[in-house]
């Protein structure tokens, strides 16, 4: 399947969501994304904004374009520039960097501190599919919570590091930010829904070599999937909060299980 087809298959099976939270009862899990999201936000925007501001205050000492001389020094031909353009484009760099980061940070705390309830959401969602039923194990879902988070780690740290990279090279080269913003946004949708699709790997024993194996091959499964998430999250109005997670999370597994079990007829169900 090619990567458009599994796009549009993961954006189809994320709206399919709709109908199966409100008709299956599940609509209670739209709630507790809402209460966590709102701590981590508030939470993040003073962090984030007391480190944006030392950076800030540190480059305006270190970069201090001002002192260099008019003429006779190697820069004083890019003075111009320095003070008249350069610190506004870094600005606009770090402005996006920390956004990025901030942003980053809450959806993948969101997900570590939800682990729990989302594992158990795709569990709800797979039995009112094809009627599994997954009995509560209490060791076993410590194994899966542990690997859930460990997973959602792993993600942020490889997304941080792409972000990290683009940033560099944006720096050197600004006008490559046509290029490395929209790599940016992929990668983020990319590990978005590995890490919602992943709540069905551990739940059917893949282990994470199979997991990444099979996130690989259905690339536009996965940035699908992080694509509805991302959308939901800039709607207005608690509405995104609310929606966007649990619909990655619903949408995931139905995504997986049509894979997994291409006969199911999941439009019957929902």
């Amino acid at each position: 399947m090619t990567f458009f087809q599994d796009l549009f298959k993961a954006i189809a099976s994320c709206f399919k969501g709709f109908s199966l939270l409100f008709e299956k009862g599940l609509w209670p899990y739209l709630l507790y994304p809402l209460f966590v999201w709102l701590l981590m936000w508030i939470g993040s925007i003073w962090l984030f904004a007391s480190i944006a501001e030392q950076v800030a205050d540190y480059l305006n000492e270190q970069l201090n374009f001002d002192e260099i001389p008019d003429s006779g020094a190697a820069l004083s031909f890019a003075k111009p520039f320095l003070t008249g353009y350069f610190s506004v484009i870094i600005s606009w760099i770090l402005r996006i960097l920390f956004w990025l980061v901030k942003g980053t940070f809450v959806k993948y705390i969101t997900l570590i501190f939800l682990s729990p309830l989302f594992a158990l959401l795709s569990e709800a969602v797979e039995e009112k599919i094809n009627g599994n039923k997954f009995p509560l194990n209490v060791s076993q879902l410590i194994k899966d919570i542990g690997r859930g988070i460990m997973m959602s780690l792993r993600n942020m740290l490889l997304e941080y590091l792409f972000i990290g990279l683009c940033f560099m090279i944006t720096i050197v080269f600004p006008p490559l930010a046509l290029i490395t913003g929209p790599f940016l946004m992929l990668i983020s949708w990319y590990f978005l829904g590995f890490t919602t699709l992943d709540y069905n790997f551990e739940r059917h024993k893949m282990t994470i070599s199979q997991s990444v194996k099979f996130t690989r091959q259905h690339m536009g499964l996965a940035c699908g999937i992080g694509l509805v998430y991302s959308l939901f999250m800039i709607l207005p109005l608690f509405i995104g909060l609310m929606f966007g997670p649990v619909l990655a999370v619903v949408g995931a597994t139905i995504s997986f299980l049509e894979l997994q079990q291409p006969t199911t007829r999941t439009h019957e169900i929902l």
